[in-house]
């Protein structure tokens, strides 16, 4: 191995250790009064990931990993894809989905679930009937195109063992979203209690603790409204409200994941039906904006040049086949239709290329009072 190469590794090596401490992600599920299904995530690192969104086609071959213990010539989990699959991985050096969709309208997300994890063994008899967490995503996406199909795959028991992979070394913590396009929606978690599956029908989702704790955790928030409060009677005095909200008194505002979960939550189900996919989209990336962390608002005791900031945010359209991103650099919302893709090869694109930015409009003024200048602002809202 070259020096060069040494160097990369070493870098990548950082990069996980960084990881291993990326604990803020956030997924919701938003759908419109046409029935559009659309899931936004955001994506939380300690340094940019330098993300591509990747596209492979039909038929596209996959071999898993083997567990460790396994022999190297022996049977190893493989697949085709069913369907076009579209991920966006960690990095270009390392062959991770971080959550994808498919032609059929799967999504599947990868959210950080440290302390909490504990992938199952692998017995030697089972070492063709397994996947490591890594290619876990990548799996599901290429083998269902429902939520059903999942849940009838793990009642058949042809369902495959989910190890703990390492890329040099290190194991990623995490579990697992998947959501189709008519909104039903599991948690897929494996912990000391083995694997543990929920009905996630509230459509949100964060990272620990398990998800169960974070339902329960909700109760503690039944006083929250989006109806303003009436005013506070006390003997003669009366404390009317300062200022609109006062209904949300008491949401949870720091980046924790339980409070992540409980604010995505709130708005979300506040939030006014959006009445199409687009608005929809938009009022996806608007909830998401509420746990959208700038650089420097967490940081890391040891190396506090490094601290959790969101990279990137994507919603998917599971209706109409639509992958919408933006990354940290640039609030230019961008989007790839996954029909439209070529499908004889594998394809991708930067999620970190500054194309956008701030467009000037200055020459757009008119002067006030122009009566060509009509009110039509928000007619999908």
């Amino acid at each position: 191995m070259n020096l060069t190469n040494m160097r990369i590794l070493c870098v990548i090596h950082l990069l996980f250790l960084l990881f291993l401490g990326a604990n803020a992600c956030t997924e919701i599920r938003v759908t419109a009064d046409d029935k559009s299904v659309i899931v936004g995530r955001t994506m939380e690192y300690s340094v940019e990931t330098l993300s591509y969104l990747i596209v492979e086609p039909v038929e596209y071959d996959h071999t898993a990993d083997l567990a460790e213990g396994c022999p190297s010539d022996g049977n190893r989990l493989s697949w085709s894809n069913k369907y076009t699959v579209a991920y966006i991985n960690g990095w270009e050096q390392i062959n991770q989905a971080l959550g994808g969709m498919n032609s059929a309208g799967l999504s599947v997300g990868a959210l950080m679930f440290p302390q909490f994890t504990k992938y199952q063994d692998v017995p030697s008899s089972k070492c063709g009937q397994a996947v490591s967490q890594y290619q876990f995503t990548l799996w599901l996406l290429g083998n269902f195109g429902s939520v059903q199909e999942v849940r009838d795959s793990m009642s058949s028991g042809s369902f495959p063992l989910v190890f703990a992979g390492n890329v040099l070394g290190l194991v990623l913590e995490l579990h697992f979203s998947v959501i189709d396009k008519t909104g039903d929606a599991i948690v897929i978690e494996y912990a000391e209690t083995g694997r543990q599956v929920y009905n996630n029908t509230l459509g949100v989702m964060t990272n620990a603790p398990p998800y169960d704790f974070h339902m329960l955790n909700l109760r503690n928030y039944v006083q929250l409204s989006k109806f303003n409060n009436e005013p506070l009677v006390l003997g003669r005095d009366e404390f009317p409200p300062t200022g609109e909200g006062s209904g949300l008194l008491g949401m949870p505002g720091d980046l924790t994941p339980p409070s992540r979960f409980v604010r995505a939550a709130v708005l979300k189900g506040f939030a006014k039906t959006p009445k199409t996919n687009t608005a929809a989209v938009n009022l996806a990336f608007h909830v998401l904006n509420s746990v959208d962390i700038p650089h420097g608002v967490i940081t890391k005791p040891i190396l506090q040049m490094f601290g959790d900031f969101t990279v990137w945010l994507v919603a998917k359209d599971l209706t109409n086949n639509a992958v919408y991103f933006r990354d940290y650099n640039d609030l230019t919302v961008r989007v790839v239709y996954l029909n439209n893709v070529q499908q004889e090869k594998v394809m991708k694109i930067k999620m970190f290329s500054k194309i956008g930015g701030f467009k000037d409009v200055t020459a757009d003024m008119k002067p006030l009072g122009d009566a060509t200048e009509g009110l039509k602002h928000g007619n999908e809202l």
